[in-house]
């Protein structure tokens, strides 16, 4: 028998994405829409140790390019594991405007296990796009414990940890007949399976298969391969378009400066242990 569940509630859904300056939100019969440039609050990318050389950068998540979850989920006939599938796009959207990958990477490593992410388990895609790979339970201070720290691609939305005994996808059903995924400490972290439907991309197989609508992402520039050895020590905002990451490599540390320019590009500079510079520009495509 098919489950009859309530569908989500746009006027909650604008409230609890309203906590964030940097998120707007709209909604039709179908979606609830999340806008926002990428960034998040919060400082980012300190503590990797396996680094591509990526660098966050704001990203266009408006419009006909925004975030969407569905208002009327539903579950699905066979949730679809997230071991095996979904390593390519977003699984989730955070309260605070910043997307949720597969805690896999897109090579089918945890992520979190090969030192790929920060202090707020999130790093730098392809495109210098700042993503989570693990739920982000720190937005828990700012939402509070009863409320979803992120909505899942499906409808279903993503709350912190819990005593409650969960199911194999690592949601459970409330007494108002809802269901909620939940945190965990340990891989897989946050929804093990989809437990509602979701579309896939056509062009896109497993296990790199993507849900659809997917918000894309626009690089500025090709994108780099790790730098063994590095290690990011600091990273700082110092304005609302300008941005200073520090990283140590034997026991030296460089500094890349970057801002996003009036021009329309982002200009980097390229400090080296001894001083010298190099100096880059990219155009928003």
């Amino acid at each position: 028998m098919e489950i009859q569940l309530p569908q989500n509630d746009a006027a909650v859904l604008s409230d609890l994405f309203g906590s964030f300056n940097q998120v707007d939100t709209h909604y039709d019969d179908q979606f609830f829409y999340i806008e926002s440039n990428g960034l998040p609050a919060h400082l980012m990318m300190i503590g990797i140790t396996n680094w591509q050389q990526q660098v966050p950068i704001q990203q266009d998540y408006s419009g006909k390019n925004s975030w969407a979850i569905p208002l009327h989920p539903e579950i699905a006939e066979q949730p679809l594991s997230t071991k095996e599938n979904f390593m390519k796009g977003a699984i989730a959207i955070a309260v605070n405007g910043i997307p949720i990958f597969n805690p896999l990477n897109n090579r089918g490593e945890d992520a979190k296990a090969i030192g790929e992410l920060d202090q707020w388990g999130g790093h730098c895609g392809r495109a210098d796009d700042y993503h989570y790979h693990l739920p982000p339970t720190h937005l828990q201070e700012i939402v509070g414990d009863n409320h979803p720290i992120a909505y899942a691609l499906d409808g279903f939305p993503v709350y912190g940890e819990t005593t409650e005994e969960l199911d194999e996808c690592l949601g459970r059903f409330t007494t108002r007949n809802t269901y909620q995924y939940h945190a965990v400490p340990e891989y897989p972290y946050l929804i093990a399976a989809m437990k509602g439907k979701v579309k896939l991309n056509p062009r896109t197989k497993a296990p790199e298969n993507e849900i659809s609508p997917q918000a894309k992402t626009t690089p500025i520039r090709k994108d780099l391969r790790p730098l063994p050895g590095a290690e990011i020590i600091d990273f700082k905002r110092i304005s609302e378009h300008q941005f200073e990451l520090t990283y140590r490599l034997s026991q030296q540390e460089h500094v890349i400066q970057y801002k996003l320019s009036d021009n329309g590009t982002y200009d980097f500079d390229f400090i080296h242990p001894d001083g010298s510079r190099e100096t880059a520009s990219y155009p928003i495509q």
